[in-house]
């Protein structure tokens, strides 16, 4: 696993807030947007790629 310093680590964390919060709208508002599957796919591997940099 690689060593990240602090800048790199804020900048995943940052990231993995904006793309659990995007998937909460996603979820939100899926009855006047109906459900983009792609988008939630990409945004689910995103999320996972990141938790694993982190941890």
């Amino acid at each position: 696993m690689p060593v990240i310093d602090r800048q790199m680590r804020m900048k995943l964390q940052a990231e993995l807030a904006y793309v659990n919060e995007r998937l909460i709208q996603i979820k939100q508002n899926r009855d006047l947007q109906g459900i983009n599957r792609e988008e939630i796919e990409v945004l689910q591997k995103k999320k996972k790629d990141i938790v694993n940099q982190l941890y």
